[in-house]
């Protein structure tokens, strides 16, 4: 740049004698060239100092980018890590959050960050900040902490035990959670039946019961609803109710309902004519295909334990039917219309020539088309019901394939039921042990696949009373003085054989009394786990379960491990006589909700019911899966 100015001014033509008056005034070019080198003084510099010159001196370095703390603190029962850490200004971080088993994270704050399972991430850091993070214990997490209450349908029971409404509790029998109208939300049946104010007599007459609809609002609430699914105020089978199955017998795509109907309510079963008074009208509760229903009778009497829902090739089920009384169980089809007797379940050979009358479970379809092609059943070879059989259609027609083979024998007059009659007491001896009291078959057996995609396999509970330093001659045994144990059995089921499949149950509470109530998967994992609900067992024996629900989780390594539920809202000591609980998504989010119901009132003495209670329902809403 100082070159070109420089040209400029003593450019050659300044100098031409003729054309620049400077030369012929010497005077002025003095004036001139003073001027210009004084101009020159001031503008090199400056133009040196701007780079101009292009040999100067080096930048000056950037001041350091800022850093700051991160610390994290934890409160009891789980850590965070690290516990400080240096972070440069404009950037993030990450902490590891870690609960101690059966806790998960309450809160967790600072430092504008963000909590992804176990990955605490940090907002963009521009000054020290800290982390806090608290645990709370995992099973109050799960459910609401306060429960929604069903209405109480009093005008259906108040005046329902009519032998004296004072002194006889009104039993709540089954709660059968089913879409009845297809709107996504489970409603809710319940059956309900009366008791004889004095057990072990003979009665002729039928159970007093009745059948209530709860509709499910779709927010949260139900109403009472008989009128509006069953076209009446009043509905009633005449009889109690041992179990229950949900299909679509009729094929219109809602589910029915067939419950397994005797009047076992507590009058005598073993004197002259006691049989045949604990049968109960056979009657199956269909769907008319728009969200109603209708009761239709099946024209038989039986004294039903076991019910089942069978797969056809069609896709519809058949309706099996199986008790004490008949020589063999009864199935029924949908055929124009009406639901009509097929004898495809009679005669399947084995020891008794037909399926057991006490648990009697249909596997699901395993081929596509093919309909269920295997069973199990309590044998019926032995009056404690020891042995399991399992029955097979690969031939075309249901024939006996195997069965456990669990000696037995029976001791006359040696037992003493909780009706105060005096019959033979049935015994078996396991592994030197003697049991009586039970076996196969009491209550439910389901299937389920340990595994997905592989073969299911057949739980069944035995339940039987152990006896103490083993049985002893001349003694006669009261049911209600024996202690009863139940076990979960799975069994490996095939066309050629039944066998045992051993170390699946893992920490197996034995010494509850309970009924198997869902095998499915109830946490979303794809695994099929297990749901025990508790009750005061069978013989009428009155005991407070403290109401929760037993539940065994899939390991998803073939082991069902019973799930520590310590946490889960439970029902006040004070009102929770006969409270048992299951779980059930009542509002169609996918998640569990849990159901507590009271089997029955309290009395306040020996003669006056309590009546501050009632029968009621109360649904804790799920909030999350369970697990581990």
């Amino acid at each position: 740049m100082v070159y070109v100015i420089k040209k400029h001014i003593f450019k050659k033509t300044y100098f031409n004698m003729k054309t620049n008056p400077f030369l012929k005034q010497p005077f002025l070019v003095t004036i001139f060239f003073q001027r210009h080198a004084f101009i020159l003084a001031l503008v090199i510099p400056i133009l040196i100092s701007c780079g101009g010159g292009g040999g100067g001196g080096s930048a000056p370095e950037p001041a350091p980018t800022p850093t700051f703390t991160v610390s994290a603190t934890a409160g009891a029962n789980g850590s965070i890590s690290p516990a400080t850490v240096t972070v440069t200004q404009g950037q993030t971080t990450t902490f590891t959050v870690t609960p101690d088993a059966g806790y998960t994270v309450s809160s967790i704050t600072g430092c504008n960050g963000t909590l992804s399972e176990t990955t605490y991430t940090t907002g963009t850091i521009s000054a020290a900040c800290s982390i806090t993070v608290s645990f709370v214990q995992f099973m109050t997490t799960v459910f609401d902490t306060t429960a929604y209450e069903l209405p109480h349908p009093g005008d259906a029971l108040d005046a329902l035990c009519a032998e004296d409404p004072t002194f006889v509790p009104v039993n709540t029998s089954l709660l059968l959670p089913i879409d009845l109208n297809i709107d996504t939300f489970n409603d809710l049946v319940v059956h309900y039946f009366c008791g004889p104010k004095v057990q072990g007599l003979y009665l002729d007459t039928p159970t007093p019961d009745a059948i209530v609809a709860f509709k499910n609002n779709g927010d949260k609430t139900f109403s009472i609803a008989n009128n509006e699914v069953f076209d009446a105020e009043s509905i009633k089978l005449s009889g109690s109710t041992r179990k229950v199955v949900k299909a679509d017998f009729n094929g219109d795509g809602y589910s029915d309902i067939l419950y397994a109907l005797n009047r076992e309510d507590g009058r005598a079963q073993g004197c002259d004519n006691c049989a045949a008074s604990n049968e109960a009208p056979q009657k199956i509760i269909l769907s008319d295909g728009d969200g109603t229903y209708t009761i239709a009778d099946l024209g038989f009497n039986e004294w039903t334990h076991a019910v089942d829902a069978v797969q056809m090739p069609s896709g519809n089920y058949d309706a099996v039917i199986s008790g004490f009384r008949n020589d063999t169980v009864t199935g029924f089809r949908y055929i124009d219309g009406s639901m009509q007797e097929v004898s495809d379940y009679a005669n399947p050979g084995g020891p008794t020539n037909r399926f057991g009358a006490s648990t009697m479970r249909f596997f699901p379809e395993l081929t596509p088309a093919a309909g269920s092609m295997l069973a199990v059943s309590d044998s019926g070879d032995c009056s404690i019901q020891v042995n399991l059989s399992s029955f097979s259609k690969a031939s075309g027609a249901w024939s006996f394939v195997d069965k456990t083979n669990f000696n037995c024998r029976s001791i006359p007059n040696a037992y003493e039921s909780y009706t105060n009659e005096i019959t033979d007491l049935p015994l078996v001896t396991i592994d030197g042990q003697d049991y009586t009291g039970g076996g196969f078959g009491n209550e439910e057996s389901c299937t389920l696949e340990l595994t997905p995609g592989d073969a299911p396999v057949a739980v069944v509970q035995f339940s039987a009373q152990p006896i103490e330093g083993n049985y002893v001659e001349g003694t006669v045994y009261k049911q209600s003085d024996l202690p009863v144990q139940n076990r979960l059995n799975v069994y490996e089921v095939s066309d050629t054989e039944l066998m045992l499949k051993t170390g699946v149950v893992v920490n197996e509470k034995i010494d509850a009394l309970y009924r198997i109530d869902a095998c499915r998967d109830i946490n979303n994992d794809g695994y099929d786990d297990v749901v025990l609900v508790q009750n005061s067992g069978g013989g009428g024996e009155q005991t407070n379960t403290r109401a929760k629900p037993i539940v065994y989780l899939n390991d998803q390594a073939n082991h069902l491990v019973r799930l520590d539920l310590t946490g889960i809202p439970e029902i006040d000591p004070s009102e929770d006589y006969e409270a048992h609980g299951f779980l059930a998504d009542m509002d169609g989010d996918g998640i569990e909700d849990l159901v507590y119901f009271r089997a029955r009132r309290g009395y306040m003495s020996g003669t006056a019911l309590d009546t501050n209670q009632k029968n009621f329902i109360r649904i804790y809403w799920g909030l999350k899966n369970l697990q581990p």
